[in-house]
């Protein structure tokens, strides 16, 4: 067959050499345009995920998250601490109990050399504090983080006390109230423990001359930690996992019949 068998309308072979479809090629458009406006939208995740908890500020004893507006109308509240279980405030003392049963991965301890300013200083609490050994006091200093963090977690005040000095234990206590009074849950999971190194060390006088100890340990750990209000909503923290580095300062009061090396202090690293 021939072209010239091939019959079309007048008004479509009268346009048919200049016309162009202009119309589709702007549908077109939109259609792409659209797709990847729902594409950038629904592709999104949403919520905490992912992003970073900022740590307390600094300055030892209790402070306020990096970056939170601070309430005057609430004491000042220690530094959120990574813990071991998620418990609502005022909950039951046996709450946290049972959550370190199973083994966990060595802790690598740091401690500074003999002939170091801060080794000479941990030669002399040895002789202040018999049986005192630094490798031993990072492993009760192990013990004791893995406690209180789900401790103040939960509001367990009667296990805090024996891991506090009073002053420490205060302030704790006045953040566990203002947490309750503000109907808001902390929860603390601690996925790891990666190190604890001594930082410092010193020897003081008491008023009434008896000797104290002090030793300064930055803890690595990483950690799920938030804070949630009445509706379960989030204020402070995320669900994602974050490396934490705090500096926690131990005193102990020779004489006593309490061995124990309890938490003075802590802030951010």
């Amino acid at each position: 067959m021939s072209s010239d068998d091939i019959h079309l309308p007048a008004g479509l072979m009268a346009h048919a050499g200049h016309y162009f479809p202009w119309d589709l090629v702007v549908l077109f458009v939109l259609a792409v345009a659209l797709g990847v406006r729902l594409y950038r939208v629904l592709g999104r995740r949403v919520g905490m995920q992912g992003v970073r908890q900022e740590r307390p500020g600094a300055g030892f004893g209790p402070g306020a998250q990096k970056g939170a507006a601070p309430d005057a109308a609430r004491p000042s509240v220690p530094p959120p601490l990574p813990g071991q279980c998620a418990g609502k405030p005022g909950a039951a003392p046996g709450a946290a109990s049972g959550a370190f049963d199973q083994a966990v991965p060595d802790v690598a301890y740091e401690i500074p050399a003999p002939a170091t300013r801060v080794g000479t200083v941990l030669g002399e609490i040895r002789s202040v504090f018999p049986g005192f050994s630094p490798d031993g006091f990072l492993k009760e200093a192990e013990g004791t983080f893995r406690q209180v963090v789900p401790a103040f977690a939960v509001g367990d005040r009667t296990a805090l006390e024996k891991l506090l000095t009073p002053a420490s234990m205060d302030s704790f206590s006045a953040a566990i109230d203002a947490r309750v009074q503000a109907g808001e849950t902390q929860r603390s999971d601690l996925r790891g423990i990666e190190s604890l190194s001594i930082l410092d060390a010193m020897l003081v006088s008491a008023e009434d001359g008896t000797r104290v100890g002090r030793i300064e340990v930055k803890i690595v750990s990483r950690q799920v930690n938030i804070l949630t209000d009445r509706e379960g909503e989030p204020v402070v923290g995320t669900e994602a996992v974050t490396e934490f580095h705090d500096l926690w300062l131990f005193e102990r009061v020779a004489g006593q019949s309490d061995a124990r090396w309890r938490l003075a202090a802590s802030r951010p690293a």
